[in-house]
């Protein structure tokens, strides 16, 4: 049935044709729609659609998120279609359009069902969201680098990451998880002390030699006219020494190399005892967690998979300084996140995932696609509804 919009009439009759541009993907096109005018007079359409179409919608969307700026978007849509076409705020109105419209994370987990190795990396990352500092916890499998589970806090708490543990452990069921990699926040401690008290943790030695290099100046060691050669020499010695404990074949050769460092930190070392006795402790602190792997050797020690994930998903969270309402904030991750998912990897130093997504290294065989966006929305036959429009 037919009725009028304004006032609900369904007495209504045809009243000619009515010529609108619509914008897609492929460039402007005129569409003629059927006109209706009610008996009180109201001339409307049947025809609910924006003069944007999908196609163009996710094409603008897809280019932010390959460029990662508002104002490139619409210097390449411009050129693109010779048009002046864009504003900040419609590209904003196309973002939140379409990811309303996406499916969750767990709605991608229940169509496409990746495969889990059993092992899950937890990491914080921070990241600013208009004059806020938000940060993303998130697990993700470190095999597949796919994404488990993820939520935002306003700080890394025992809470925010039990409900992120909780989460994991729904999903893959607590009994199947193998073990965890992560880099020792109290608060990720605690909660995992809780929920999964038996599960094996690793903590990346790749991060205690990083913190590390932040106290003592390795890197000046070269370069640096203000350390004497004696200062130099010390630095050396204890980058060495600290190296031998991180990177020992076995796990008593590990301890036997603590000491020999501890022995080192407490030596005269020219000026340096203060910045050496900081290192050691960061080093000591939560040091058995660096040894899990001696005792479960399908664990690596040294692959630094949060700083691999955290240079992939860190540029895109980045973005979201300049935006504002708080609202929009769980739009956004969902929008970065899926594209995360489903965009391949084209210069991963991990051979066996160039070329594919996190999800298709998780097992999903996917339609060859080149906008994931495009992809879904045929897939899942949905449209986008702008609101402003």
């Amino acid at each position: 049935m037919i009725y009028c919009p304004e006032c609900d009439q369904t007495s209504v009759r045809k009243n000619g044709i009515i010529e609108r541009e619509i914008m897609k993907k492929s460039g402007r096109y005129i569409q003629k729609i059927q006109a209706y005018r009610c008996d009180n007079g109201h001339r409307f359409t049947r025809s609910e659609r924006e003069i944007w179409d999908d196609s163009f919608i996710e094409t603008v969307v897809f280019v932010y998120l390959r460029c990662l700026s508002l104002n490139t978007t619409i210097d390449i849509i411009r050129m693109f279609y010779e048009i002046e076409i864009l504003t900040k705020s419609l590209i904003l109105d196309f973002i939140e359009s379409v990811a309303d419209a996406l499916p969750t994370l767990d709605d991608i987990d229940g169509l496409f069902h990746p495969v889990r190795s059993g092992y899950i990396a937890v990491d914080g990352v921070w990241f600013s969201f208009g004059r806020e500092e938000i940060v993303l916890l998130v697990a993700f499998d470190p095999v597949t680098f796919d994404i488990v589970s993820a939520r935002w806090e306003k700080d890394e708490t025992e809470a925010g990451y039990e409900l992120l543990l909780t989460d994991v452990a729904n999903k893959l069921r607590a009994i199947n998880i193998k073990g965890i990699y992560a880099d020792g926040d109290k608060g990720f401690l605690r909660a995992l002390k809780r929920l999964l008290p038996t599960v094996p943790l690793q903590m990346c030695v790749f991060h205690k030699e990083l913190r590390m290099g932040q106290i003592v100046p390795i890197k000046s060691v070269k370069v640096s006219k203000q350390l004497s050669p004696f200062q130099k020499h010390d630095i050396k010695v204890f980058q060495l020494l600290f190296r031998e404990v991180i990177y020992a074949e076995t796990k008593d050769k590990s301890v036997e190399a603590l000491e020999r460092l501890k022995r080192y930190v407490g030596s005269d070392t020219h000026g340096y005892e203060d910045r050496f006795l900081k290192a050691y402790r960061s080093l000591v602190h939560n040091f058995k967690y660096t040894l899990t792997h001696f005792d479960h050797p399908e664990m690596k020690r040294d692959n630094n998979l949060l700083e691999c994930f955290n240079g992939i998903i860190k540029p895109r969270l980045d973005l979201m300084k300049g935006f504002k309402i708080q609202e929009n904030l769980d739009r956004y991750l969902k929008l970065f996140l899926l594209e995360y998912r489903f965009h391949a990897l084209k210069e991963s130093r991990f051979k066996d995932r160039r070329g594919k997504s996190p999800l298709q290294v998780a097992g999903v065989i996917l339609v060859p696609y080149y906008n994931f966006l495009t992809y879904l929305r045929t897939h899942l036959n949905f449209n986008y509804h702008l609101k402003s429009v």
